[in-house]
């Protein structure tokens, strides 16, 4: 279904206000009905009596790093699923158990889940690519436990990190030293079904991190050169002007 205002009616518009550098402000509301169990999602309209700084009063809209904005661009057809899932997220962040008191790791988790399955199911009907959904599905996974199990978020870190290093290895040796090389591609598989149920993103994590390495370091490496000649240049101009920032001009 269709992301919808709060009315039910079809949306044709999201009126955002820019409040500089990556924030945005969200001055109407919308809904989103999920597929898969009908339930109706809200999100309500920032304060914009208030500023944009506060985590909870405010969106970038899709979270990507800079670098990566080559590669998934910040807004598009993933806009309404990345400010639907900041909504959920800050959810997960303040929740509480029963008793009032924070709720648990583990229960935060569980509802992070919850929130990750969301976003996906929404940027597929948005329109994306399942391919693409995937590798934004993942992203925040991993961002999850990260946040909410930081043991196991650097264990999986750690994994993605040795299992991009396989592969690309794999294909490297199988292509200039001998073709059995070519099993190392095979080593993601047994340390991601250790996670169980969540093999299902630690699984295809490993294989897109490693599929957009190389991508990733060559726009981190121009991204450094760029800033390099930027900075030798303000020198040598006598420092007039603004003060050379690595990465895309965000101020």
């Amino acid at each position: 279904m269709p992301f919808v205002d709060l009315d039910g009616r079809p949306l044709d518009r999201v009126p955002l206000l820019y409040r500089g550098g990556r924030d945005f402000q969200l001055e109407a509301g919308f809904a989103w009905i999920d597929p898969q169990d009908g339930t109706r999602h809200e999100v309500a309209p920032h304060d914009t009596s208030r500023p944009a700084s506060d985590p909870q009063n405010g969106t970038d809209l899709a979270s990507v790093p800079p670098f990566l904005w080559g590669l998934v661009a910040s807004y598009g057809r993933q806009t309404l699923p990345a400010i639907l899932h900041d909504r959920l997220v800050d959810a997960v962040d303040t929740a509480v158990d029963t008793a009032g008191r924070p709720a648990s790791p583990v229960e935060r988790m569980r509802r992070r889940d919850r929130a990750d399955g969301v976003f996906r199911r929404a940027l597929e009907e948005a329109g994306l690519p399942r391919s693409r959904a995937t590798v934004m599905w993942s992203a925040v996974r991993v961002e999850g436990y990260w946040r909410h199990r930081r043991g196991l978020g650097a264990l999986l870190v750690a994994q993605l990190v040795l299992g991009v290093v396989a592969v690309v290895a794999g294909v490297v040796l199988g292509v200039v030293a001998h073709p059995l090389a070519l099993l190392l591609l095979l080593a993601p598989a047994p340390f991601a079904l250790a996670w169980r149920r969540q093999a299902r993103f630690v699984l295809p994590a490993a294989y897109l991190a490693a599929l957009y390495s190389p991508l990733v370091i060559a726009a981190a490496a121009a991204s450094a050169v760029e800033y390099l000649v930027a900075l030798l240049l303000w020198l040598a101009g006598g420092r007039t002007g603004s003060t050379p920032r690595p990465g895309p001009t965000l101020r």
